[in-house]
């Protein structure tokens, strides 16, 4: 995923949260994860509360995002029956898409607003307009400019 658009914040959140994917997928563990972005374990933990309790308060709200599994220490992890896992990993999964979804919106609005400011800056025409009447001619946007 291009990340180039994003502020530094940004960026960092989406890290984190991928981060905390990954961890729920069991592609990382706690130390495994502390390694690769030189911080201490301790922060890990904290991005993976921080992002469980999202989802709980989303959950309590009302808002639809999946449930994630918490992440289990060493010490106390046990297999669970695969359909459990598999559900797991397709909530994490959704989870993803859905913040990359979040992402793709962003740089639509980003980049439809950077058109838009630059045809009225500019005076140029960027967006092509249809050639000939087809399914967005009939559209409500694109109205306009049959008649």
């Amino acid at each position: 995923m291009d990340q180039l658009n994003l502020s530094p914040t940004q960026q960092n959140e989406l890290t984190m949260r991928q981060t905390v994917e990954q961890i729920h997928l069991g592609k990382l563990n706690l130390d495994q994860a502390a390694v690769q972005f030189e911080v201490n374990r301790k922060a890990v933990r904290h991005w993976v509360d921080k992002v469980e309790k999202e989802a709980e308060t989303n959950r309590e709200t009302g808002a639809e995002l999946p449930n994630l599994p918490p992440v289990q220490n060493k010490k106390t992890a046990r297999r669970a029956p695969l359909q459990s896992e598999d559900q797991h990993e397709l909530r994490a999964k959704v989870y993803a898409l859905e913040q990359e979804l979040e992402v793709a919106k962003f740089k639509a609005l980003y980049y439809s607003t950077l058109i838009k400011v630059a045809e009225q800056e500019l005076g140029v025409d960027i967006e092509k307009k249809p050639l000939w009447p087809g399914p967005l001619a009939s559209h409500s946007i694109h109205a306009h400019e049959l008649s």
